[in-house]
């Protein structure tokens, strides 16, 4: 589950954490179509340095936040299509110590410095 602590929402229920190399090299590409209310929880290496994430061969769009280690987001990208790469060049050095994908979940409310909860 993770909860938008602010308004007490729940973005999901169904979240799966990659943490292994070969883990996050997959990601939500395993999906061949898009996942219902889903996202997955990165933790990125080496502290967040060069915090780069890329769709290519994904078949859907999907929404990217990525959040320091007090989880609180620091960097949101809405829709990223397929084909696309995505890096918070602001944490090109560091900052970034989660990333989570969102398929098919209600960000709306989300904003920069917003706490969250898994």
């Amino acid at each position: 589950m993770i909860k938008h602590i602010p308004t007490g929402d729940i973005l999901t229920h169904r979240l799966e954490h990659f943490r292994s190399a070969r883990e996050r090299a997959r990601g939500l590409l395993k999906f061949s179509k898009q996942p219902q209310a889903f996202a997955a929880i990165f933790y990125l290496p080496l502290l967040g340095i060069f915090p780069a994430v890329h769709t290519m061969g994904m078949k859907f769009s999907i929404d990217l936040v990525f959040c320091d280690s007090q989880k609180r987001v620091v960097s949101i990208f809405r829709a990223v299509g397929p084909g696309r790469w995505v890096l918070p060049w602001r944490y090109f050095f560091g900052g970034c110590r989660y990333l989570i994908e969102f398929s098919d979940c209600d960000v709306s409310k989300l904003a920069v410095g917003d706490a969250l909860q898994w």
